[in-house]
Parts: C-alpha cells; sequence; structure tokens
C-alpha cells in the first residue's frame, strides 16, 4: 500500500545475538528504521546455527565495537541480549547503557525474571520450553519439542512491542527506558489461553482442548493430506454434503463444536467416518466442495509452498532481495493517510500507553488478542460486541486471554441507534480493530473509509482470514488450516511422519501478536507525524511470518524451517530431549566441544563430526541416558559444558503461583464476579520506568455498558430508553 516506512528516521543499534535479537532487528529495518549491526567480539556462532541468519540481517550497516559509543549517542533503540552458547559470553551493560543515553530505549532479552528460580539458567529455545511446561503441551504420554520455535518469536514479538510502547511514551516523556523480556517468557505466551487458576472454578470454566485428541487431518485419495474444520452452526451438514456422507442426524443447523468429555480420537468429529469417505476423493476436488460451501479446510503443505500463491504476492509478504533471494517481510498492508502535526502523548504516564483508546470489534481469538496486549500496557480497549456475544466465550480461558483488562458493551449492531453509538465510541478513538470478514466492517460502518470520515487521524486495523481483497480473500479461514497451508503441520510433523497440528492455535497467537505490533507501529508514527494509518493483519500472514526462518536462495532451493526428528525429541542429537531412568531431561551440547563432551562422557563412539550425527546417534545417546537417573545426569555433564534441564510436568500450577512472576506481572490475579480470583498469563515484558499489567478480568457480556454510554455523554433516561428496547445490553454470566 506505501513505500514509506512507519518508522522511518528512528536509529537502531543491534547488540543482539541469536534468532530472537535478530527478528526484532529485522522487523524494526523492514518497518524503515536505520539499524546498524555490531556483532558479538570473536565472532557470532549462530551465523552458522541458522541458515537464515544473513538474511536477518541484510537490512543492517556493519559496524565496529570502537563505533559503539557514537552510535548509542545518535541512536533511538538498542537491542542486546538473546541466545547463550558456550563461544558466546552474555552481555550484561543493558542497564548501564541506558543510564548513559537518557532518551534510549534499550530492549534486553534476558535468561529469565530477574530472580525467578523457574527461569535459571542458560537460555536455548529448548530449555525454555522446558522450563515452562510447553514441552508438555501436546501429548499426554510424553513430552515433545514444539516445532515452531515458540520461545524465540515470542520474545521476539514481545520485544518489539516493549520497544514500540517504550518509543511511544516517550514522545511524552522525552525519556527512554530498558525494556525487558525473556525466552522463557515468549514460551509462555503460546499456552496463555489453556493456563488459569480459577478460585471458583466449573467444569465448562476450566475445559480446555485436552492434550492428545485427533485434528482433522486425513489422507486424500491422492496421498494428500488435508485439514478440515467442523465447528459452528451448520458446519457438519456442510461437511457431510461435501463428502457425500449419508447421515440423516446431520441437520443444517447441526454443529460439531468440542465438548467436555469426549473421545480423545473423536473431539473434533466422527474421526473414523470422516477418514473413510477422505480417502475416497482426490484432494482438489475434495477441497473445491468444501470451499464452495464456504468450509475452511487446506490441503498440508511443506514449508515455502505457498509463497507463490497469488494471494500470498497480493499480500506483499514475501520479499525478493536484488540478488534473487526471497524471504519473509514486513507482517501487514498499511497506508499512510497524512493529517497534520504531531499527535504527542500527554507526560507523566504511569503504563506506556495511559491515555490511547482501542475500539475492539473482533471476536475469536486473533482479533481481540491483540487488544488485550495493549490493554496491559496501559491502553483502554473496549470491545464491542454483538448482543450475541463472542463466540469463543464459550471457551472461557481462550476468552479470557484474548479479553483481559477490556471494557465491554453489547450492541445491537443492525439497530439505527446502535451503529449511532458506535460511530460514537469510535470517533473517541485513537484506534478501532477488527477481523471480520472482507465486506462485513463495511456493512457495520467500521471500514477505514466510514471510520475516517468520523475522525481523519484514527488508526484502523483489519485482520480478515487471508486479505481483504484477493483470490482467496473471501475464504474462511481459522488457525488449524492456517497451519496446514502454511507449512507449520508438515515442519512439525518430524521426518517420516504424518503432518502434525500444534494445540496451542499458533497461528492465532502469532496473528494476535502481529496485530498488536502493527497498531503500535502506527501509533509511534502518528505520535512523530500526525498520520493516521490504515492497517490490514491478515491471519495468513501471522502463519507465513511464523516461519521466518525459512528462505529461498536465488537457485530456488530452500533453506531453513528444518524438520523435527521423527522422534520428535529435538533437532539434532546434540540438543534434544531424552529419556532418563526416572525422569525426562533435556541436553543441549552447543557446539562442537560441548557435542564431544557429551559422547565422551557417557562413553560413546560416535563420529567427531557432530554436524553428521543423526537417528543412530540419537538412538545411542537415548540408551546411554536411559542408563542414568536424572541427578546422576547432572552431575556427569554440566561439569563437561553439557547443560542439562529437568523436564518437570507440573509447570502451570508453579508458574501461576510463583510470587516473583506475579510479583513482575508476568502473571496476574484477577478478581472475576463469577469464578472469583483468577491467577492468569499477563504481561510478558517489563519496563524500568513505565508500569505494565491491568487487574481488570475479561468482561461478561455488557459489563461496562452503563459505564462506556455515560463517557460518551448518555445520561441516565437515555441508557435507560437504550436497555429497555435492546438497543444494549446489561452485564449478564
Amino acid at each position: 500500500m506505501a513505500e514509506t516506512g512507519l518508522l522511518d528516521g528512528l536509529r537502531v543499534v543491534d547488540l543482539g545475538a541469536g534468532m530472537a535479537p535478530a527478528l526484532v532487528a529485522k522487523y524494526l529495518a523492514d518497518a524503515g528504521a536505520a539499524v546498524s549491526r555490531v556483532a558479538p567480539a570473536g565472532g557470532d556462532p549462530f551465523a552458522a546455527h541458522y541458515p537464515a541468519y544473513d538474511v536477518w540481517h541484510r537490512g543492517a550497516a556493519a559496524a565496529d565495537e570502537s563505533a559503539l559509543e557514537a552510535l548509542l549517542a545518535d541512536a533511538d533503540v538498542c537491542v542486546i541480549g538473546g541466545e547463550d552458547h558456550p563461544a558466546l559470553v552474555r552481555r550484561s551493560d543493558a542497564a548501564a547503557i541506558a543510564a548513559r543515553f537518557s532518551r534510549l530505549v534499550v530492549l534486553d532479552i534476558t535468561q529469565g525474571p530477574a530472580g525467578c528460580d523457574l527461569a535459571a539458567g542458560p537460555s536455548t529455545e529448548l530449555l525454555a520450553q522446558i522450563r515452562t511446561g510447553l514441552v508438555w503441551e501436546q501429548r499426554p504420554d510424553r513430552p515433545i519439542v514444539n516445532g515452531f520455535e515458540p520461545a524465540s518469536y515470542g520474545a521476539a514479538m514481545h520485544g518489539i512491542i516493549g520497544i514500540l510502547a517504550a518509543l511511544y511514551e516517550r514522545e511524552g516523556s522525552g525519556r527512554g527506558q530498558l525494556v525487558t523480556t525473556s525466552l522463557f517468557e515468549g514460551s509462555l505466551v503460546w499456552i496463555a489461553g489453556y493456563w488459569a487458576r480459577l478460585e471458583k472454578p466449573t467444569p465448562a470454566a476450566d475445559f480446555v482442548i485436552p492434550c492428545g485428541v485427533s485434528p482433522l487431518v486425513f489422507r486424500a485419495k491422492d496421498g494428500v493430506f488435508v485439514h478440515i474444520v467442523i465447528g459452528g452452526a451448520g458446519s457438519k451438514y456442510g461437511m457431510y454434503k461435501a463428502l457425500e456422507i449419508d447421515d440423516p442426524s446431520a441437520t443444517p443447523e447441526s454443529n460439531s463444536m468440542p465438548q467436555p468429555g469426549g473421545s480423545a480420537r473423536n473431539f473434533f468429529g466422527d474421526y473414523d467416518l470422516l477418514a473413510e469417505h477422505v480417502a475416497k476423493k482426490d484432494s482438489k476436488d475434495l477441497l473445491e466442495a468444501i470451499w464452495a460451501l464456504g468450509l475452511p479446510a487446506e490441503p498440508i503443505l511443506a514449508p515455502g509452498l505457498c509463497w507463490d500463491d497469488a494471494q500470498i504476492a497480493r499480500n506483499g509478504i514475501i520479499v525478493t532481495d536484488p540478488d534473487g533471494t526471497r524471504h519473509v517481510g514486513l507482517p501487514f498492508l498499511f497506508e499512510i493517510v497524512p493529517d497534520g502535526a504531531p499527535k504527542t502523548p500527554a507526560a507523566g504516564a504511569i503504563r506506556p500507553l495511559d491515555g490511547v483508546r482501542i475500539v475492539d470489534c473482533g471476536a475469536f481469538v486473533a482479533g481481540p488478542l491483540a487488544g488485550s496486549f495493549l490493554a496491559d500496557l496501559g491502553a483502554e480497549v473496549i470491545k464491542v460486541e454483538a448482543k450475541a456475544g463472542d463466540p469463543n466465550r464459550a471457551i472461557f480461558k481462550s476468552y479470557a486471554t484474548a479479553n483481559r483488562g477490556k471494557k465491554g458493551i453489547a450492541v445491537d449492531l443492525k439497530a439505527p441507534d446502535g451503529r449511532a453509538i458506535v460511530d460514537r465510541i469510535c470517533a473517541s478513538a485513537d484506534v478501532v480493530m477488527n477481523n471480520f470478514r472482507p465486506g462485513v466492517s463495511a456493512r457495520l460502518g467500521v471500514d477505514p473509509a466510514s471510520l475516517r470520515a468520523l475522525k481523519a487521524d484514527l488508526i484502523v486495523l483489519e485482520s480478515p482470514a487471508y486479505g481483504s481483497a484477493g483470490p482467496l480473500a473471501l475464504k474462511s479461514g481459522f488457525d488449524m488450516v492456517m497451519q496446514a497451508w502454511c507449512g507449520h503441520e508438515a515442519k512439525a510433523a518430524g521426518k517420516g511422519n504424518d503432518p502434525l497440528w500444534n494445540r496451542t492455535n499458533l497461528v492465532d497467537v502469532h496473528g494476535g501478536m502481529l496485530g498488536a505490533v502493527a497498531m503500535l507501529t502506527a501509533l509511534v508514527h502518528r505520535a512523530r507525524t500526525g498520520n493516521g494509518v490504515s492497517l490490514e493483519s491478515p491471519l495468513v500472514n501471522a502463519g507465513i511470518f511464523g516461519l521466518s526462518e525459512l528462505v529461498q536462495r536465488p537457485d530456488g532451493r530452500f533453506e531453513g524451517a528444518a524438520a523435527l526428528g521423527g522422534s520428535l525429541r529435538g533437532y539434532h542429537p546434540a540438543e534434544a530431549l531424552y529419556e532418563a531412568k526416572d525422569q525426562w531431561v533435556a541436553i543441549v551440547a552447543r557446539g562442537d566441544t560441548a557435542a564431544l563432551a557429551l559422547r565422551d562422557r557417557l562413553g560413546l563412539a560416535l563420529d567427531d563430526d557432530v554436524a553428521s550425527w543423526g537417528d543412530a546417534a540419537e538412538n545411542a545417546i537415548a540408551a546411554a541416558v536411559a542408563g542414568h537417573a536424572a541427578a546422576d545426569l547432572v552431575a556427569l555433564l554440566v561439569p563437561g559444558g553439557v547443560w542439562v534441564e529437568i523436564c518437570d510436568d507440573d509447570k502451570e500450577q508453579r508458574i501461576l503461583t510463583d510470587p516473583v512472576l506475579l510479583a513482575r506481572g508476568t502473571v496476574r490475579a484477577a478478581t472475576h464476579p463469577k469464578f472469583g480470583v483468577i491467577n492468569e498469563l499477563a504481561a510478558l515484558v517489563g519496563f524500568s520506568r513505565s508500569q505494565a499489567g491491568t487487574d481488570r478480568s475479561a468482561p461478561m457480556i455488557g459489563e461496562s455498558t452503563r459505564e462506556i454510554l455515560a463517557g460518551q455523554g448518555f445520561d441516565e433516561a437515555q441508557v435507560a430508553d437504550l436497555l429497555e428496547r435492546g438497543v444494549v445490553l446489561e452485564p449478564r454470566g
């Protein structure tokens, strides 16, 4: 939509090491900032670890440590920290740099929240998944590695969110500050919709999708795997029609929504019946029949195979460099609407976004989740929903995560008086967001053109499934089919295995984080220029962005985004999960020196060429580890430079009640009118000056109706009239 970057004029110094800081710096460069890269003294070992490392840093100008002070004096942002490696000494000067340069925003991706024993020790992707318990969130019988680098992506996204929030606050205060997050906190974001500790639980409120359920992934007649979704009213009837299943019980109104107590195999539908009928059809014919009925389904593709689709070209997320290298670029589209003078935030904000009002018209997960991240940062977020309510309310923990910290009003959006109320609220806002299908926002009057008529400098975010225009724009899209089409299910499967859906709804969570990043980027731009911004962040772009480690070389070869090993223990035998005599452990032997120490201390006859280790080496290590107790392995291996972490499966309750994490705001205790005190995951980024977090629970439907209407100038008689006529609703459970 535009060539001018939203962050033009900002200067960034990149001192980070590893995947997460590289993604932070790349995003800032893609958004228009000028990045200077000072690599670690003695070289960066991650340059050989990640095939995309050179591409991630292409937007940066190389600089020497001798120029660092001059660069920092002229910079707006400095990025420090990241992953640990035996060949690196982690920088510990983030606070000192922030103290020397008062306007500088410094991001430090640390080893973990200070003082938290659960996050202590060297920081790597695998160790973060262990320490948070994320490895136990897929299968009920054993831990497996999540094959989408959740800790690294989560830390990168929250690092960007923290930087942008601090930059926005700086426009009012004139002061920078230290921003911190970690791979540990990055790993937590993916499971937030499943974890909550309710004081007064009910079976319905505690319900989440269990580990080990069978997604509707099937092999078609031509050998192609497809992922289909059956959920809302009429979807079962439609899917049975497409599959030519004769079942009189499937009526046009019937659904197949997951229910508590359902069997793991048939959780999403009659698995064996569906598999039988999918196997009778070629994938192309089957998918076309499903799409013709407006239902979600996609073939399961390898990473990168969707890049050449015309819809992805329209969405602009894949970039081709002058040398022909292709890679993931800016994940959203934007259009700048010039509107005069900068909009400087007020000084004295306690939280970075104090004074910002956001109207959230979204539903389900990805759209609303973006608003919850900004509510954590101090924004007043008003959830506007139809009187029937957000369908995601049916799964309380998911709804609570995506809507924490918000006020709520329920409005008859089809009534003229209801539309007028929404217009009035939007006209008072800084940002309006939705994740409707194309065309719906225009019918409701919350599309960019309609909103711009109300207020010229509004920031408007739309997050459709595939895009607001293009050949796939009208297709139905959910997390599951995005995981399939974008390559996540093929990557996570492990070599030789059938595709694997990730239970964490990883594309939805990526979508929420990227929506927050897009809004914050636009807020910083508006504060500096006065311009309004229209944003489009399709869910499919989030799925593709979550594979930013993939690049395509000029000769057409894809590199990066390697598949897990067939055992799902890890990507390489020297950095993987193993079952000891008494419990599971993670062994991380990074670099040849540590890997050979692992070999020698276990008494194994493995090749000196560590890169060549494969299944045979993994099996040999597994057999040796099985003969030791976990504590004995720690005593044996750690002195040799091998990192070992015991893989406990009790992390949910330990994390949700950890006093350090509660004090930091990583976990918060909010009071809900129905369920009492709820301990839940919250702000996954911290600030040295600003506060983060909120004690407001997710709103019950219509919870803030009177408060919001009064704030818009409606008197008591007008509110009573609107309630009596059913234009708005008062609270109900």
